[in-house]
């Protein structure tokens, strides 16, 4: 049952990962994504360590990786003991998850997991999980282009795309969540589907493997991606020079035969099984190119209808839609990457060791960021990551971080080029997608799927090449549990146990923020009662959250202005407990921008109450200002809060600030108008 336990888990892992999405929780994909990985890693791990105790002994398979990837987590353990915001470097920013320290171990856990207890049947298998699941998502995002998207069947029982805020026919994203991050899974999928179609054995499983990479490019192309197109492009070119590198090999039998020491005359077996299936499947990319454009071209044959008009939105944006997307029109992205990039070299500068820490780039680019930024049409959105994994991690983690994750990759392409003779098609296959993933994250970042590849194609290559040294361990220090069966059993159930708390209390974070969602929902229509009782709740299933205690403080300090005629008493108690949640989170996250921003609405909501919550406001700003010095939209809060105060030459001078940092920032321009007018009159 164990050895069966381990490889489910696994095709599991590859098939429901890319699939799994809830519209009841505060980000839809991701956060789900990463819960069911954190669920998968929980079986297997317990899996594995029961299998350790029924043979006496910790079997662990060595793989070329093993140095690197201690290494890498060596760095971001380091990364995370310096970090400005341990909490996220731990978990990661919470609307992403991915890439916290957490997030880290349980890939790894899969890596070791993976080439300790699989085989090369379990590498292909795991492989066809994968594709069915691509399979599914390319469908769902081809009929999102044509005006259908599954979302607003399954939980509208419309056959539309109303349900989504954004024009999903320009750019589908299915259960993704974002185009680019579709379109790089995708990227991704195709070359092992055209390992199974070159390699297929019979009709039905070529014409199978080739509508697999079909229908995943169709889809691919609708995403309308540049950052994943050049990967994908990367990726096939690395793909076609190791193929046909291999079927130039001397030792491969009827592919060639040489006329000359200069010539090469292809015969007619491998013109038929090697060469015309590749290039039929190349050309089918480049016919889907001609009909619908892509990516890099503007020029299609067809193009789609004009969607219709748009009811009111049934979801939310889906993560990255709303706040970091950079491709949604006004300022070219390629520009405000550029801007994006400068600040993460000046995060480098201040924090050149470890970094500012593991995944804050959301609050340490507010410290650096350039005064530039302000002036594109993207100027007052939040960047949790840099779009561009990379100087990511040299702003997050430090020379220390780049390097382990740099030695990560060159070890790997150095087996590969070591390997390149090899007859494996498989191991050209997941080389070429490992190519397309590290181009795609130059202009982007991963999310979990994609890590989920990005550890794993490499345990998938070890196993299939028989890359593996085994080691196994025998538990000298605890021989004395195999003395008696009583003390196995005790063993066993207390690894149970252990497996069943985890996987309880991941499940008790996927509750939380359901109900948090469901509380930020309540805050947003006016009904602040009903937000703080289900925002407390959160609370009490996960009390380390600082951002459900955030929300909580700013919901009380509402609840306790709407309670102040009718309720004196429970409004004074709830404008304690503002105070004590928005202290409380302050007091561990002190660098945290964010929570500085939400105490700042805390507090003016609480000078409904008392005025002298002005002032508390104000050094709130002033703080906020301190962590994001470069940011227009603070100096303009600040000065209507001068306004109020009636303090006109300090409003003055801050909104002077303002427009010096935005110069065409339009309300701080009617304020300083008003402002000034006002202080004549004065």
């Amino acid at each position: 049952m164990l050895n069966k336990i381990i490889p489910y888990s696994f095709y599991l892992l590859f098939f429901l990962t890319p699939l799994f999405w809830n519209s009841s929780n505060y980000e839809l994909f991701e956060f789900n994504k990463m819960i069911l990985t954190y669920a998968l890693t929980i079986i297997i791990a317990g899996t594995w360590i029961l299998k350790t105790i029924n043979d006496k002994r910790l079997t662990l398979k060595r793989t070329p990786l093993d140095i690197p990837l201690l290494l890498f987590l060596g760095a971001n353990i380091l990364s995370t003991v310096f970090s400005i915001d341990p909490h996220t470097s731990i978990w990661g920013y919470y609307s992403r998850s991915n890439g916290g320290l957490l997030s880290i171990i349980s890939y790894l856990l899969l890596y070791w997991a993976f080439v300790s207890n699989m085989n090369f049947g379990n590498v292909k298998t795991i492989l066809k999980f994968g594709l069915a699941a691509g399979f599914i998502i390319s469908i769902w995002a081809t009929l999102e282009h044509f005006g259908v998207s599954f979302s607003c069947v399954l939980l509208r029982g419309e056959f539309n795309d109303s349900c989504w805020v954004q024009d999903v026919q320009a750019r589908v994203f299915a259960t993704l969540g974002q185009p680019n991050w579709l379109a790089g899974y995708l990227a991704m999928l195709i070359f092992p589907a055209l390992y199974f179609f070159l390699t297929a054995k019979t009709k039905f499983e070529s014409i199978t493997y080739y509508l697999l990479a079909i229908s995943y490019y169709l889809a691919f192309t609708f995403t309308y991606s540049r950052g994943p197109t050049l990967g994908l492009i990367g990726g096939m070119i690395v793909f076609i020079i190791l193929y046909f590198i291999q079927n130039n090999s001397e030792n491969s039998e009827n592919r060639k035969i040489r006329k000359s020491e200069n010539q090469i005359i292809w015969n007619s077996d491998f013109l038929k099984t090697r060469f015309y299936p590749l290039f039929r499947v190349i050309l089918s990319f480049l016919v889907i190119n001609l009909l619908f454009g892509s990516a890099l071209t503007s020029f299609r044959l067809v193009s789609k209808f004009a969607a219709p008009a748009r009811p009111a939105i049934a979801l939310p944006q889906p993560a990255g839609g709303s706040v970091t997307q950079l491709e949604n029109g006004g300022t070219e992205s390629g520009q405000i990457r550029f801007i994006v990039w400068q600040g993460a070299w000046e995060i480098f500068k201040h924090y050149p060791l470890f970094g500012s820490g593991l995944e804050t780039f959301a609050y340490s680019y507010y410290q650096y960021r350039p005064v530039e930024h302000n002036l594109t049409s993207e100027w007052d959105f939040l960047y949790n990551k840099a779009h561009n994994e990379y100087l990511n991690y040299l702003a997050t983690t430090g020379v220390v971080g780049i390097s382990a994750y740099s030695i990560i990759i060159i070890t790997f392409i150095i087996f590969i080029l070591k390997k390149r003779r090899s007859e494996n098609l498989l191991l050209y296959s997941l080389f070429a997608s490992y190519i397309s993933y590290l181009i795609y994250n130059f202009f982007l970042f991963s999310v979990v799927i994609i890590a989920i590849f990005f550890y794993l194609f490499p345990a998938l290559i070890f196993v299939a090449t028989d890359s593996l040294k085994v080691y196994r361990l025998q538990w000298t220090g605890f021989s004395f549990i195999y003395k008696r069966e009583i003390y196995i059993q005790i063993a066993r159930f207390i690894v149970v146990l252990m497996t069943v708390y985890l996987l309880y209390s991941v499940t008790k974070l996927w509750v939380a923020d359901t109900l948090f969602n469901q509380g930020q929902k309540a805050s947003d229509s006016g009904n602040p009662g009903k937000a703080y009782n289900l925002l407390s709740t959160a609370v009490e299933l996960n009390p380390s959250e600082p951002f459900y205690r955030s929300e909580l403080g700013f919901n009380a300090a509402q609840a306790a202005s709407a309670l102040k005629d009718s309720d004196a008493t429970l409004s004074a108690q709830l404008k304690d407990e503002a105070i004590f949640q928005t202290d409380f989170v302050l007091s561990k996250n002190p660098k945290n921008v964010s929570f500085w921003r939400s105490a700042v609405r805390t507090y003016f909501e609480l000078a409904i109450l008392d005025k002298k919550y002005l002032d508390k406001t104000i050094s709130a700003l002033d703080t906020t200002i301190s962590l994001a010095p470069s940011d227009p939209k603070l100096f303009y809060n600040k000065a209507l809060i001068l306004d109020i105060q009636n303090k006109r030459q300090d409003e003055v001078k801050t909104l002077e600030q303002a427009i010096k940092l935005k110069p065409n920032y339009q309300e701080a321009l009617d304020q300083l108008k008003e402002a000034t007018g006002s202080a004549k009159k004065e």
